[in-house]
């Protein structure tokens, strides 16, 4: 029987979600724009996932279920994306809500209207039951998108452009461009965009808070990984293939590799920090690793010489890529690794993030 075609394709990814997927579901069936169908790539677990999918199955038409025979939270959106017939795709994961019955109907009218191959909305997180709203989008948007800062602010500064939860994608834009999750352990998404983004995407942004994204610190995201300096040079080295796939290789460009390489050290070097005990020596060896690659090795040369432009508008920002940077190539590790130590126990990088240290207020 031939499949019938849907303006919006829901993807949800689930895996030990039993806590909270009622409510993501729930928040899905309530909106106003009813042609969509709801894929659930169920992605092993032990937990009652599986049970409940299978409930809310046999109660909406819409609902369809993917088992998913590898794992991961990139394998089960691209198994979402095989299968789907809409005309859009809205990732959404399986912790997270959308808390406004109206909003798939805006993203959808909005796009229609624009032809855009991209709706990005606010959000707002959830930490232990307290919404905190994050960093508005028109800390990067309002640059044009060809701009060094709007680059940096969207993928690094802010991050917003990393996630694909609770972006509206153009179905046609990703498979013209063949852009699929890679084999990642996490944050695939932002490659996902990243590729996105190289490929020329046109974006929408809109002011409504439209996705509420939930801490869970059982999630991939929050989990200690032993192979996370492996996973981010990973990364690093599909983005500069990527690059030269599309013939897009100049400095610009280029960037994005460096600035991964570089905030990947510095978010490996607290993670091994916290791990290993508070361990200035744990850090001394995330960062022989990172230099250790030679793509790595690129990064922080480029960074570090002035002759290499880093149009960012925050001085702060370039001031602490140059002098890290310098310290890498220099192959200081003791000396950053004390220097990151301070930061972190000091509490002075939370300040960098969009959330930073109100998770504690």
């Amino acid at each position: 029987m031939e499949t019938q075609t849907k303006k919006v394709s829901v993807i949800i990814p689930v895996y030990n979600a039993e806590k909270y997927i009622r409510k993501t579901l729930d928040s899905v069936l309530a909106q106003n724009f009813r042609d969509v169908e709801i894929l659930l790539a169920e992605n092993g677990g032990e937990d009652q996932s599986a049970e409940i999918l299978r409930e809310y199955a046999t109660q909406h038409a819409e609902i369809k279920l993917i088992t998913c025979e590898k794992r991961g939270a990139g394998a089960a959106r691209n198994a979402g994306l095989e299968l789907a017939s809409g005309e859009y795709i809205l990732f959404v994961d399986a912790d997270d809500y959308l808390p406004d019955p109206g909003t798939l109907e805006k993203y959808v009218k909005a796009a229609e209207q624009t032809g855009v191959d991209l709706v990005v909305g606010n959000y707002a997180r959830l930490w232990e039951e307290r919404l905190l709203p994050a960093v508005k989008h028109r800390a990067f948007s309002v640059y044009s998108p060809s701009s060094e800062e709007f680059r940096f602010q969207g993928f690094f500064g802010t991050g917003t452009l990393s996630y694909v939860w609770g972006r509206l994608y153009r179905r046609s834009f990703l498979a013209q461009n063949q852009i699929t999750f890679a084999d990642l352990t996490y944050a695939e998404d932002k490659l996902f965009n990243m590729e996105c983004y190289i490929c020329g995407a046109k974006y929408l942004f809109l002011e409504d808070t439209g996705y509420i994204y939930r801490r869970n610190k059982e999630s991939i995201s929050w989990q200690y990984h032993e192979d996370a300096t492996e996973n981010w040079l990973k990364m690093a080295h599909l983005l500069d293939k990527w690059l030269q796939k599309q013939k897009k290789d100049e400095a610009g460009y280029r960037n994005m590799i460096w600035y991964t390489i570089f905030f990947a050290a510095f978010f490996d070097s607290k993670m091994e920090y916290v791990q290993h005990k508070k361990s200035v020596f744990a850090i001394r060896r995330v960062l022989k690793k990172y230099h250790q690659d030679a793509l790595g090795r690129e990064a922080f040369r480029k960074l570090s010489d002035r002759k290499h432009a880093l149009p960012i508008r925050q001085r702060a920002w370039r001031t602490a890529i140059r002098v890290f940077s310098f310290g890498m190539t220099r192959r200081w590790y003791m000396a950053l690794a004390q220097g990151i130590k301070i930061l972190i126990d000091s509490r002075v990088d939370e300040r960098f993030s969009d959330t930073g240290i109100r998770e504690e207020q």
